[in-house]
C-alpha cells in the first residue's frame, strides 16, 4: 500500500509518538500497481499527492468512501478537502465523469492557487469524485463499457435528494443509485451547515461537442455575471463555445450559457432550496451561483483542456463576500476574473 503522508520523514520520536494518530487520521491508502489509462492524463497517485499537499496548509481531508464498484480489484478512496475556517464558501468539484480528464488535472496543477485561496476564504474541494472511472477512462461505476441495455449510474447522481416534480414532499427516486452517490451526496449535506455553499462549481467536458457551455444552475440563471465571466475566460483559452441555438440534449443556449436545467444532477442539489432526506423535507444546499463547465474533448488536446480548466480555477482564486446595498454581508461568490 502506498500511503501519502503530510509530515516530513525527519520526525522526533516523541512528536511521532505524539501525532501517530492524527498522521493515519490524514492519509490516503492507495493499492500498489494502479494502471492509469494511458492518456497524457496524470496517475491518480500523483493527483492524489497534489490534493493531500492542502494539509500541510492545515486543511481537513476528509474520505468519503472507498470506491470499488463490482469487477474492480481494488478499492480508491473518493475524498475532500475542508479549508481551515468555515463559513460561506467555495466548493469546487470536478472527476464525476472518468473520461473527463482535464478537470481533475487541472486541480492537481492549480493546488497552489487553491491553497491561498483558503488562505482567505472557505472553500470545499471536491476533486475526484469518481477515481476507479478516471483510471479505467469511464464514466460509469455499474458498467465497465457502454450498453444500450443498462442505465449507468453516475456518481453525482442526486435523484433520490431531491423534490419529484409532481410532489414536492417525495423525492424523484427512492434510493440512491449506487453507494458513491449517496456517500458523496450525504457528504454535501452534511458539511454544508459549517461551509454553507454561496458558489458551486463543477469542472466538465464532452467528447461528443465540438464547443463547448457554461450551465448556470444558480438564481441568476443564464443572466449571472459570474457565467459571463466564465464564457470570456474559456474563450480567452481557445476553448471554442457554441453561443446560442440548443445543446445535444436539446436546452437552450444564451451567450454560451444555459439556465437552470431538471437534470438530477449534483449540480442540481447544489442549488436546491429544500431536499428530501429519509422521506422529510429539509433546507438545501442553496448555493447562489451554481457553474457547471462543460469544454469540447473530442478535438482538443488534453493540455489545452487543463489549461483551460486551469485558468477558471484562476478566476475565482480572489472570493469575497458580497456586500448587500444595506452594507450588510450576503454570502461569497466567485470574483470575475
Amino acid at each position: 500500500m502506498m500511503r501519502f503522508r503530510c509530515f516530513p520523514p525527519a520526525i522526533t520520536a516523541g512528536i511521532f509518538t505524539l501525532f501517530s494518530t492524527a498522521v493515519l487520521a490524514m492519509s490516503v491508502d492507495l493499492p500498489e500497481g494502479i494502471v492509469t489509462h494511458p492518456d497524457g492524463r496524470q496517475p491518480v497517485e500523483k493527483l492524489y499527492q497534489a490534493y493531500t499537499s492542502l494539509i500541510e496548509s492545515g486543511w481537513q481531508l476528509d474520505v468519503i468512501i472507498q470506491s470499488q464498484p463490482p469487477g474492480r480489484a481494488y478499492a480508491l478512496p473518493v475524498i475532500a478537502l475542508r479549508s481551515p475556517q468555515g463559513g460561506d464558501a467555495c466548493w469546487i468539484l470536478s472527476g464525476i465523469h472518468g473520461e473527463e480528464p482535464a478537470g481533475p488535472n487541472a486541480i492537481a496543477e492549480s493546488i497552489s492557487a487553491i491553497a491561498a485561496l483558503g488562505e482567505r476564504q472557505a472553500v470545499v474541494l471536491m476533486p475526484l469524485n469518481n477515481p476507479q472511472g478516471y483510471v479505467n477512462n469511464w464514466r460509469y461505476l455499474n458498467m465497465q463499457s457502454y450498453s444500450e441495455t443498462i442505465e449507468g449510474q453516475s456518481v453525482g447522481d442526486s435523484s433520490h435528494l431531491l423534490a419529484d416534480m409532481e410532489n414536492p414532499h417525495r423525492a424523484r427516486a427512492g434510493t440512491p443509485s449506487s453507494v458513491e452517490a449517496d456517500a458523496i451526496t450525504r457528504y454535501i449535506l452534511k458539511h454544508s451547515a459549517q461551509y454553507p455553499p454561496a458558489a458551486s462549481i463543477d469542472l466538465h467536458e464532452d467528447n461528443l461537442i465540438d464547443e463547448g457551455y457554461v450551465y448556470s444552475q444558480g438564481k441568476l440563471g443564464s443572466a449571472d455575471p459570474l457565467a459571463l465571466a466564465a464564457v470570456r475566460t474559456l474563450q480567452d483559452n481557445g476553448i471554442p463555445l457554441k453561443m446560442s441555438g440548443e445543446t445535444r440534449f436539446g436546452e437552450l443556449i444564451n451567450n454560451g450559457i444555459i439556465g437552470p436545467v431538471i437534470d438530477g444532477s449534483i449540480d442540481e442539489l447544489m442549488a436546491a432550496d429544500s431536499v428530501i432526506v429519509d422521506g422529510r423535507v429539509q433546507a438545501g444546499p442553496a448555493a447562489s451561483t451554481v457553474l457547471v463547465f462543460e469544454t469540447p474533448a473530442g478535438q482538443l488536446s488534453l493540455q489545452n483542456r487543463v489549461s483551460a480548466h486551469a485558468a477558471l480555477l484562476r478566476s475565482i482564486s480572489s472570493c469575497k463576500p458580497q456586500v448587500s446595498e444595506h452594507g450588510t454581508q450576503q454570502g461569497t461568490a466567485l470574483s470575475p476574473p
